[in-house]
């Protein structure tokens, strides 16, 4: 188990100042863990601190065996895909959200912390990037992005929208060789897609689960043998094999596990709405995503910024000042008689 004052002690070790803070509460009426609120004096937002300080101290649970107990009592979304909080066990992770004016908090026996307000952007920066250049370190997230979003979201319900819908806006080369391929496939195109999906989390599951040398072998294994074979048996064709290929390689280029999770279970969502409702089932699926990413908060801070909202707080206040002194220049005109009196 690991001992808070362990974990305190290494964040204390990396930030020597006496602005950094702990505020600690007791957890739990049978096991009574201790949890921490960690901030730096200064640079954290006060009402947040104490925002989060209330939402912890109002948790009535009989235990809490691990962190996410503790985030799913207090996240505002709880029935949301996406997470709202950011988990890290990396101490320099935790020492660069502290410097940034988040809050950490840790909890007795658990070596996770977790980082709030976070933004939907920050589940794909590495801290690894900071060590870099910026043009570098902005090419890794701009390709994490792409090919975490993009490609693992929307290309699988692309292939089952245009195969089974929209064939015409394929080059037709493409697609005589597409053709071919599903000659000797008896399903349609959503079936073939969710075979090879559902054999890929199984692998992936037990590969998490088996020892690391025997899980690495396993994957491999399977993912060889098993697409080869789907192939030659006529259960799935070769660009489906291409196609969940390429999802499962952009899925793991997410850094945060609990955003990659996410992408997987949106990534199903989109493929039922695509078998059903084509390019027209996509549209309204990404509608509806953003739509919902934009309502969501971290600890009351907008969750999809810097692209929504679109003007800061600190912007809206100079523009209402500006509107305001200019109302007060505005000159007020008096009628007198046939003359205009300002």
């Amino acid at each position: 188990l690991e001992v808070l004052e362990s974990n305190i002690g290494m964040l204390r070790r990396k930030i020597r100042n006496d602005a950094l803070k702990f505020r600690t509460v007791t957890l739990g009426s049978i096991t009574n863990q201790t949890a921490a609120i960690a901030y730096i004096e200064g640079i954290a937002n006060k009402d947040l601190v104490d925002g989060m300080f209330d939402k912890i101290s109002s948790i009535k649970l009989d235990g809490l065996p691990a962190i996410g107990y503790l985030e799913q009592s207090i996240i505002s979304h709880p029935n949301s895909l996406f997470p709202q909080f950011l988990s890290t066990e990396r101490p320099d992770k935790a020492m660069a959200a502290l410097l940034e004016g988040r809050i950490v908090v840790l909890l007795e026996g658990s070596p996770v912390v977790l980082i709030a307000p976070v933004t939907f952007i920050s589940f794909f920066h590495s801290l690894d990037d900071y060590s870099n250049q910026w043009v570098l370190g902005s090419f890794l997230r701009i390709v994490r992005i792409l090919g975490g979003t993009f490609i693992a979201v929307f290309m699988p319900a692309l292939y089952i929208a245009i195969t089974s819908f929209h064939y015409y806006a394929v080059p037709l080369e493409l697609l005589l060789n597409l053709a071919k391929s599903r000659t000797v496939v008896p399903f349609p195109p959503i079936v073939e897609i969710l075979i090879l999906e559902i054999t890929v989390e199984l692998i992936r599951e037990a590969a998490i689960r088996l020892p690391t040398y025997i899980g690495t072998a396993v994957s491999v294994f399977a993912g060889l043998i098993i697409g080869q074979a789907a192939v030659e048996a006529g259960i799935v064709s070769n660009l489906v094999i291409v196609i969940v290929a390429a999802t499962a390689t952009a899925s793991y280029v997410i850094p945060s596990t609990d955003m990659a999770l996410s992408v997987r279970i949106v990534r199903f969502i989109f493929m039922l709405a695509a078998s059903v409702f084509g390019i027209i089932g996509i549209v309204v699926c990404t509608i509806f995503i953003l739509g919902h990413i934009i309502v969501l908060d971290s600890l009351g801070q907008p969750y999809f910024t810097p692209f929504s909202p679109f003007f800061s707080e600190g912007l809206k206040d100079s523009i209402v000042r500006l509107s305001l002194k200019k109302q007060k220049r505005r000159p007020v005109e008096t009628r007198t008689g046939n003359k205009v009196r300002e």
